[in-house]
């Protein structure tokens, strides 16, 4: 890159080599699309009218045990999850099992890891939307190997949460609801440290 203006004919001048140069350096190659243990995960997918790239995607151990793979879609992609939480436009985090987990157990770590990685006052002002997620799950016996559990977030609507593709209770309508969900996977107390590089676009932690 830096001996590329050089090579440029002298009849397009500063203001066209400048142009060009630009349009090289901001250039980021896209979304590749990714099958993780048998999980076919797209290189992008549509939501509200727009179309979301995938960020990162990986997968959830406990112990040696696969839980469940995790794709991160974004407007645009980022390494940086204060850039994440902060990105305008609708988003959207996937999740499907490869293995069976009762619907309860399910809910109460993903209530956990909010706990986890909200302060005090977050976390008390997040508690209605912590009832609400507790009891969406708690009506599920199980979430079976194979089924998805994908959260949309739509700016101004709020957030839903769609389990195998039927959605589940009511739209989430506090607007920090989805960031909160996140910071489960790219928050200080990280799920997995693996997985939190993997959804940030580290794809040598993807499997």
């Amino acid at each position: 890159m830096p001996h590329f203006t050089a090579r440029l004919p002298r009849k397009l001048g500063a203001a066209a080599a400048l142009s060009a140069a630009l349009t090289v350096g901001c250039f980021a190659p896209p979304a590749q699309a990714l099958t993780l243990h048998g999980v076919d995960i797209p290189a992008q997918v549509e939501l509200g009218g727009k179309a979301l790239a995938l960020n990162g995607a990986g997968t959830r151990y406990v112990f040696l045990f696969k839980v469940y793979t995790a794709a991160l879609y974004l407007p645009q992609k980022s390494a940086q999850p204060q850039a994440i939480y902060n990105m305008a436009g609708p988003k959207e985090l996937k999740l499907t099992m490869l293995r069976d987990v009762s619907g309860k157990e399910l809910g109460d770590k993903l209530n956990e890891g909010i706990k986890n990685n909200l302060t005090p006052d977050e976390f008390n002002a997040f508690i209605p939307s912590l009832a609400q997620l507790g009891g969406l799950f708690a009506q599920k016996n199980q979430v079976k190997s194979g089924e998805t559990v994908t959260f949309r977030d739509l700016p101004g609507k709020g957030c839903t949460i769609a389990i195998d593709g039927v959605p589940a209770g009511s739209t989430f309508t506090d607007p920090q609801f989805f960031n909160s969900m996140l910071k489960i996977w790219l928050g200080k107390d990280p799920a997995e440290e693996r997985l939190k590089r993997a959804l940030l676009g580290n794809a040598a932690d993807s499997n």
